[in-house]
């Protein structure tokens, strides 16, 4: 009796080293970290602006650091954030290594060899969802789901970029426009502090300062990304 419990006990002894060495090197959402819950893109892909009320996190762009069971960071991972189903597009063209999928509207990173990415998306279209509705995942594992929203709000216009088209966007949700309200998650860009949950002041403040990016008009290159051809 003694000797098969003894066997028994160093067979799943065994298996949980087998189990332990088979997750070593698969992304683990436990040990990995993200820049929490939510993310702000723009039409240049590059830094939001520091102003009032903005997330500290979402000022130096949104950071996923992979690891595995045992803590150790992966390099060479791939992480992406996927906008499938949530009227939200990247454009074609990205800074910083990142790739896009127009197909799948999927963006995507490879991590460094500390186990890290850092995304700055250019993306457009509107998110009317107040849940997080876009995944990051790491090599397929799902590490978090996010809310997400976009300066580029319309299609219109000057493709790639912050312009008037942009602006009636926003200014329907500002001013309480029917049948947007200020309640509208997707301009709620200042998340912190009194702007959190409306379209204000200091929603205002960032969306202005992304439109202010050079001339709307013409957009320079500066200010801009490749639109999709395909956008929602």
């Amino acid at each position: 009796m003694i000797r098969s419990m003894c066997k028994a006990l160093t067979a799943a002894a065994a298996l949980t080293v087998v189990a332990s060495v088979a997750m070593a090197g698969v992304p683990d959402p436990t040990q990995s970290t993200t820049d929490g819950d939510v993310d702000l893109g723009n039409a240049r892909g590059g830094a939001i602006a520091a102003l009032p009320n903005v997330r500290a996190a979402i000022l130096d762009g949104y950071r996923v650091i992979v690891r595995d069971v045992g803590g150790t960071a992966l390099g060479g991972v791939t992480v992406t954030m996927n906008f499938n189903g949530t009227g939200l597009e990247p454009h074609s063209t990205q800074t910083g290594g990142q790739t896009s999928n127009c197909a799948t509207r999927v963006l995507s990173k490879v991590t460094d060899g500390g186990g890290q990415v850092i995304f700055f998306p250019a993306t457009v279209g509107v998110d009317a969802s107040a849940a997080p509705n876009v995944q990051v995942r790491a090599n397929g594992v799902l590490l978090t789901t996010i809310r997400f929203k976009s300066v580029d709000l319309s299609c219109s216009g000057v493709a790639g970029c912050v312009d008037g088209f942009d602006f009636n966007e926003f200014r329907k949700r500002f001013l309480n426009l029917a049948p947007e309200t200020n309640l509208d998650p997707e301009t709620d860009y200042a998340t912190e502090g009194p702007s959190a949950g409306k379209t204000d002041g200091f929603d205002f403040n960032v969306f202005r300062t992304e439109f202010l990016c050079g001339a709307p008009a013409t957009c320079p290159v500066a200010c801009k990304q490749t639109q999709c051809a395909v956008c929602p």
